[in-house]
């Protein structure tokens, strides 16, 4: 076996990383362990010192340690590193400083002329996915500053101007207001062409008119220079709906209107998305415009004006050399396949209603405009209308998802068109039907039974029937009764049991179709054939994961309560990322509808019916069943993995975490509070012989922050049945010299006097 100094040198510092990151979780010295793996051996020393030199430094920047600051810069230690001093956090000094209000030290680095944008990563929940923004120093600044005027100090002595990587600060900064006025004029003077095309950008996405015309007058200002997406000014232009600004650049000499971004997308692309046919005229007759160009997806100007439904763009489009009308893009989706899909009413044009809020412009149905592009280009010799994309979806199965009844009849009539074609999981183009909600979809169904070779008893490589796809939907806008008697009637049999273990049943409780679900048991559909799904998910499980309760889901609880099924199955979920939920979808099937069946918690069902007042009557028929109301929960988040000291929780420390929202509330706790006394009311505890905090400790650390609402709830509501009294005299010691949490201590001792007098 090789030595542990053999390995490679990105892999010591991720070991060194481990170590802080896992003491600072544990409240412990985080310099102990990465300072005895410095000092196994030189090579350990020379790797490892730094990070503990960075950490030393960030430590000392947030406890206003200046002589350790500058002594640390004497000794050469760079002042602009980010370093972890809390489990989950990692930010520069200046973030610190800046956070914690100690202006002596933001000063001094300003001085030392530390790197302003330097990412940071917990410091915030400003964005939702710090995977993506980790927020620069003058978004500290500006969010979150204890120092005043920190961001006129940055701005003015450091040049930071970007909120994080590609965001200018101006989009953080009100300049109608007068305590941002100041700022906003900095940030719009800062020389240099990255803050020149930052300000420009700004000035076109708000409509300022005037300061985009100064920009342009700018000595500093290169209209080649691209933002940090690789965007020019000329494509800012187009995206942004500004002609006036973009017939300006075009007169420049410096002007490339063909440049892609980094992303390959032009600004013709981007004049096609917005719709724009006068961009788009103009664009075509500049000599460096390639009209067939594809951008990273192998998406050409074509797919982008068939997807939106734009005939008159498309119209141009064709006449123009170079374009290909059946070239495929990434997904193997063609103009045709993307012209069939414009049909959707979802393609019409968006228009502003108020700010942030946009609504279709156009009549609810089919777009006409799209009809007519699938007609010019089905008389094209060139286009073969049944070819498939990479998942086996050809133009006719795309018709058959929306329910066209008229663009599938205008395939059917071609002879390269197949009735029966099979996609990638084999479904067929009436499966696809059967999985459509418009009135039209029945029609489209019997068109299709009329065609050769199409049977209503077939079923996909995964041995779904008609009745799989059916109930695996969202509820039609028709009622599917007939539908499912037609097919049972010619032999689709009820219960089928797909390569999955779902029936036609388990397919509607997984897309939250529950009326139909119902209609299915009262044909005699046995809900028990098989009652485990993927991740362990148990039936109840996946009833309680469709957002929101009604009676259908209370009614169908009832009835898999009355025929046994288990009340306390734990799911066995994968370790989460749930900004990748679409990764753990029971079923990822075109046409199929699959529930979330990941939360971020190993759990029972209970759990899932404790997070919210509307489920409450689930609550308490669980209760009533015999469900455990302590039954352990196991954290399975990846951003949550070790921030405790186990990943094992108290049943309500569980039902706590999937309560709140992003981070504790008073809010969310008051509007839980029926289901938090129901639960204590059937013996829900607020200890824990677990290694994390319990219920009653995370209820306090919450209250830390001022945030007394779940404290007073569970005190109010629970007795000697719920909580030992000697766990509550071990978290009263906790409180008990602690003068800025008196509040805490007394509501604990008056608990104690209340439930343990006797």
């Amino acid at each position: 076996m090789a030595p542990i100094e053999a390995l490679p040198v990105e892999v010591i510092c991720r070991i060194a990383d481990i170590c802080i990151d896992e003491s600072a979780s544990k409240n412990k010295n985080v310099m102990q362990t990465p300072a005895a793996l410095a000092q196994t051996s030189h090579h350990f020393y020379d790797i490892v010192n730094p990070r503990i030199r960075t950490t030393t430094v960030c430590r000392a920047a947030e406890e206003g340690r200046l002589d350790i600051i500058k002594k640390a810069h004497e000794y050469g230690a760079d002042l602009s590193l980010a370093g972890r001093i809390k489990h989950g956090q990692r930010a520069s000094p200046l973030h610190y400083a800046i956070q914690n209000g100690h202006r002596d030290i933001v000063e001094y680095l300003v001085e030392v002329g530390v790197d302003p944008h330097v990412p940071s990563t917990g410091l915030c929940t400003c964005y939702m996915d710090e995977a993506i923004v980790k927020p620069y120093a003058l978004h500290t600044a500006l969010s979150h500053s204890m120092v005043e005027e920190a961001a006129k100090l940055l701005i003015q002595k450091l040049g930071a101007y970007w909120s994080f990587r590609g965001m200018s600060a101006l989009d953080e900064v009100y300049p109608d207001e007068d305590d941002d006025k100041e700022l906003a004029d900095l940030l719009i003077n800062l020389p240099g062409p990255q803050p020149a095309i930052d300000v420009l950008k700004y000035a076109l996405k708000w409509k300022y008119s005037d300061l985009a015309t100064r920009v342009l007058e700018r000595p500093d200002f290169d209209a080649s220079f691209p933002d940090y997406y690789g965007r020019t000014p000329i494509a800012c232009a187009v995206f942004y709906n500004q002609p006036e600004i973009a017939k300006l650049l075009l007169q420049r000499p410096d002007v490339d209107a063909g440049t892609p971004q980094k992303n390959g997308i032009t600004p013709l692309h981007l004049a096609v998305e917005e719709r724009s046919l006068p961009f788009v005229a103009t664009l075509l007759k500049r000599p460096e415009v390639d009209a067939g160009r594809a951008d990273k997806h192998n998406a050409t100007a074509l797919h982008c004006a068939a997807e939106n439904g734009e005939l008159a763009i498309v119209k141009l489009l064709l006449e123009q050399p170079g374009v290909v009308t059946t070239s495929p893009d990434n997904m193997g989706l063609t103009p045709l396949h993307w012209a069939v899909r414009s049909r959707s009413h979802t393609k019409h044009p968006w228009q502003p209603m108020w700010k942030g809020i946009f609504r279709c412009n156009g009549p609810p149905g089919f777009r006409a405009q799209s009809l007519d592009i699938i007609k010019i280009l089905l008389a094209r010799p060139e286009i073969n209308a049944g070819i498939p994309t990479k998942k086996g979806l050809t133009p006719l199965h795309h018709a058959c998802l929306l329910g066209d009844f008229e663009v599938a009849r205008l395939l059917l009539g071609r002879r390269d068109v197949d009735a029966n074609a099979r996609a990638s999981h084999g479904q067929t183009p009436l499966h696809i039907a059967a999985s459509s909600r418009p009135r039209s979809g029945m029609k489209l169904m019997g068109l299709l039974l009329e065609q050769r070779g199409v049977d209503i008893t077939d079923v996909d490589n995964d041995g779904r029937t008609i009745l799989h796809y059916l109930c695996g939907s969202r509820q039609q806008f028709y009622p599917p009764d007939l539908v499912i008697e037609t097919a049972l009637r010619e032999g689709v049999p009820i219960d089928k049991i797909s390569v999955n273990g779902l029936t036609a049943f388990h397919q509607a409780l997984c897309s939250g179709n529950f009326v139909t679900a119902l209609f299915l048991l009262s044909l005699g559909a046995d809900p028990m054939v098989s009652t485990r799904l993927k991740y362990n998910n148990s039936l109840l499980h996946i009833i309680l994961r469709t957002p929101g309760f009604n009676q259908e889901q209370h009614e169908l609880m009832n009835e898999l309560i009355r025929k046994g099924i288990e009340i306390d199955t734990y799911t066995d979920s994968p370790l989460a990322n749930l900004w990748r939920e679409d990764e753990y979808k029971i079923e990822d099937v075109d046409g199929i509808r699959s529930v979330d069946p990941v939360s971020g918690s190993d759990c029972t069902p209970l759990l899932l019916a404790a997070t919210g007042e509307y489920r409450l009557e689930g609550l308490k028929s669980l209760l009533h069943a015999g469900a455990d109301p302590n039954a352990p929960v196991i954290i399975r988040n990846t951003e949550l993995e070790g921030s405790t000291e186990s990943n094992r929780q108290a049943f309500l420390s569980g039902v706590f975490r999937e309560t709140w929202d992003v981070e504790p509330s008073d809010e969310d706790m008051i509007r839980n509070e029926k289901p938090f006394k129901v639960l204590l009311q059937h013996g829900s505890r607020l200890d824990y012989d677990g290694i994390a905090d319990s219920p009653l400790q995370d209820a306090c650390r919450a209250a830390e922050d001022g945030r007394y609402a779940l404290l007073k709830i569970l005190l109010d509501n629970s007795t000697a049945k719920n909580v030992n009294q000697s766990h509550v005299k071990e978290v009263i010691s906790e409180y008990a010299d602690k003068d800025q949490h008196s509040r805490i201590f007394d509501m604990l001792k008056e608990f104690e006097r209340k439930v343990f007098a006797n």
